[in-house]
């Protein structure tokens, strides 16, 4: 499974209803899209819930690369271009997930970093946060940069810790 992502930075002063009115008219159209695990349209507000800064940060999670392109390649991503401009795709290749059930209906996400450490042995990564209520879980490593992402979703909101970053999940695709 690979994972992707890009952040749009947004200006402090951005109206973040854009965002939400733009996910409200749009967020279904990748309900069933090809070899889409799941689509999580993520923003976080400044100030609220500790934002740094508004940001739009959507994360997903593919089967194989075949849909992947095809949302990148044949104009759906045209869409992200049009909107916010050239954007840098994070991706990843998902090691972990545990995606329950009830998974369509989690309102928040929190992800931690964290840098894989130089060793003479691969170990596996785990999971670094013990919730118990979350409604899915993934982890994903980046072997170019040698780092790794936990994302943890729920259905209200979390005890965050200072080293995860929380956002407000607009839409889950499946």
């Amino acid at each position: 499974m690979i994972a992707m992502q890009y952040k749009v930075k947004l200006p402090d002063d951005f109206d973040m209803n854009i965002i939400r009115k733009r996910v409200i008219d749009n967020g279904r159209k990748t309900d069933g899209f090809q070899d889409l695990i799941f689509k999580a349209y993520l923003i976080a507000v400044k100030d609220n819930h500790s934002a740094l800064r508004n940001e739009y940060a959507p994360l997903y999670l593919w089967r194989d690369s075949k849909g992947m392109n095809k949302f990148i390649w044949n104009g759906f991503y045209d869409n992200i271009l049009n909107s916010f401009g050239w954007q840098k795709i994070n991706i990843g290749v998902q090691l972990l997930s545990e995606i329950r059930d009830d998974f369509g209906t989690a309102h928040f996400c929190l992800e931690a970093k964290r840098a894989i450490p130089v060793c003479s042995k691969m170990q596996e990564l785990e999971f670094s946060a013990n919730y118990s209520n979350f409604v899915g879980r993934v982890l994903i490593y980046n072997p170019d940069k040698w780092e790794c992402s936990e994302y943890y979703f729920f259905k209200s909101l979390p005890e965050k810790t200072d080293d995860m970053d929380i956002y407000e999940i607009l839409h889950i695709s499946m």
